[in-house]
């Protein structure tokens, strides 16, 4: 097992993000942003977490992989329910649920709940966490769980997840009325999958089964700690804990070490251990300071708790003064830290929209305003896709005749005032469903969806027709304009190479016909 180090972690961060600069496959990048954001957690760097995040959801979202962008939604969710931005949280975590059903991710769903529990419990919301997963153990999705294709360890999570919510809920930790009546409905499915994992959780701790991830072992200490403080072992449990102490000191990551010196003080004062509870209260508070406030102030909590066992009232009244003013800092410090990820968030959609007019404008032609040859070659993608679900779609190369005359009697700038009203009569006469395209020079495109071929055949004698009836007179009299269209039909097994060379050779049909007049395609007709 590779060593897991603070200076590791953020080489491997480096790494990671100078990855996603250098590949040019958005999927990838996608998945070297998430990592990095979750590399950054463990490194307690929220703000760095937040600037991955959301560059992971830009990415996601320029590759229209639904799947993608519900992990990017899930990241953002966990950067935010780490700095106690809880509306933040949900919205994104039922964002990332509903993208993920929407694309019919199985694993997606499942990875969205597993992942909400494990938030459920950073707020010590221990019974909704275990309900949540629950529910997802009989839903349709638990299939992900059991047959992780990916090999990205779901199910060694949600086990983890599991046992802790399920064995801190049974200790009576974050469970209200309401709650604890739901949960005992469910004691028999609680228990019993209580029991196995935390038969899992004995495996991968006695590495009979590999961890996907190294980092995972504290987790699993974690979660093994608090089964056995449930099920009154106090010398495993004393094992458990400093063996996760011991681990964590060898990482030298701050904020793992907090946390394994405060789940031993938590167990030691259950046992009653109350000197030992002081010292390791006392250093995880000093660990977390003021960038991990919650457990700063469970840790110094717990250390008054210590002092006033022991009947030193003095020395636990300072303690409650000192967490008084600890409190203060850490709310003028959070909210110093939600503007910073506010100012980052609202600069990355503010870089989205920019992006998106930039893309927009990529597939729009200057001089007419309607789509370009680009644009017109991705909505063609979707109409052949939907005639292979047998969907009648229609194509038709549009070609002004005479163009090169109109330049030539009246001047370029007569042509491109012709260019840009017969785009404007076209567009206005077609469905909203439709679309025409500037194809090249005086060549466009029309793209028919949902017509046959005889609808398409009237719709576009009916545009060649308003064509002929456009007023030229305030731009140069004498000047008439018609065109020469072919049509042909899309049809399920064809590509848009070979529709087009079947629009393309119905055009020049309609020119040598004597022009001004539409013609279907030899294989359509």
């Amino acid at each position: 097992m590779s060593a897991v180090t603070a200076q590791a972690l953020r080489e491997e961060l480096e790494a990671l993000a100078r990855a996603a600069l250098d590949t040019d496959d958005l999927a990838e990048r996608t998945t070297y942003l998430r990592d990095a954001a979750y590399l950054a957690l463990d490194l307690g760097d929220a703000p760095q977490a937040m600037t991955h995040a959301l560059a992971c959801l830009d990415a996601a979202r320029r590759t229209a992989d639904l799947a993608l962008q519900a992990r990017a939604h899930m990241t953002i969710a966990l950067v935010m329910g780490d700095v106690h931005d809880d509306v933040g949280a949900a919205t994104h975590f039922r964002e990332a649920e509903g993208l993920a059903r929407s694309a019919r991710d199985a694993r997606g769903v499942a990875a969205t709940n597993v992942n909400a529990a494990h938030y459920d419990q950073e707020r010590g919301h221990f019974a909704s966490s275990v309900l949540r997963l629950l529910t997802l153990r009989r839903s349709p999705y638990a299939a992900a769980l059991e047959h992780d294709e990916q090999g990205k360890g779901l199910d060694q999570v949600f086990h983890v997840n599991f046992v802790r919510g399920a064995a801190s809920a049974l200790l009576g930790l974050g469970v209200d009325a309401e709650l604890r009546a739901s949960l005992e409905a469910r004691r028999d499915e609680m228990n019993a999958q209580l029991q196995e994992s935390a038969a899992a959780l004995r495996r991968l701790h006695r590495r009979e089964v590999p961890l996907t991830n190294s980092r995972w072992l504290t987790d699993v200490l974690e979660s093994l700690l608090i089964h056995a403080r449930l099920t009154g072992d106090p010398p495993l449990a004393r094992q458990l804990a400093d063996e996760w102490v011991q681990l964590a000191g060898d990482w030298n990551v701050t904020a793992q070490l907090g946390r394994a010196l405060l789940g031993r003080a938590e167990l030691r004062a259950q046992l009653g251990e109350w000197p030992e509870v002081r010292v390791d209260a006392a250093r995880a508070a000093e660990l977390f300071g003021d960038d991990h406030p919650s457990r700063a102030l469970s840790a110094r909590q717990l250390l008054a708790r210590a002092f006033a066992a022991q009947g030193e009232w003095r020395a636990a009244f300072e303690v409650q003064q000192a967490l008084s003013a600890q409190a203060e800092r850490i709310y003028r410090a959070f909210m110093q830290q939600s503007a910073r990820l506010r100012i980052i968030e609202r600069q990355a959609i503010e870089a989205e929209v920019r992006a998106a007019a930039f893309a927009e404008a990529a597939l729009r032609d200057p001089l007419t305003g309607i789509p370009n040859r680009a644009g017109a070659l991705r909505r063609l993608d979707q109409l052949v896709r939907a005639a292979r679900r047998g969907r009648p779609c229609a194509v038709a190369l549009l070609d002004i005749d005479h163009f090169k005359s109109v330049n030539d009697r009246f001047g370029h700038a007569a042509g491109d005032e012709a260019l840009r009203r017969v785009a404007a009569t076209v567009t206005r006469s077609i469905r909203e469903v439709d679309q025409l395209a500037r194809y090249g020079g005086e060549e466009f495109l029309l793209l028919l969806d949902g017509l046959t071929l005889p609808e398409a055949r009237r719709a576009c004698r009916r545009v060649g027709q308003l064509i002929t009836e456009i007023d030229w007179e305030d731009v140069a009299p004498g000047l008439r304009v018609t065109a020469s269209i072919g049509l042909a039909a899309l049809r399920p097994g064809l590509d848009r190479e070979v529709i087009l060379r079947e629009a393309d050779a119905a055009m020049y049909a309609a020119k040598a016909a004597g022009r001004n007049t539409v013609r279907l395609s030899v294989t359509s007709g």
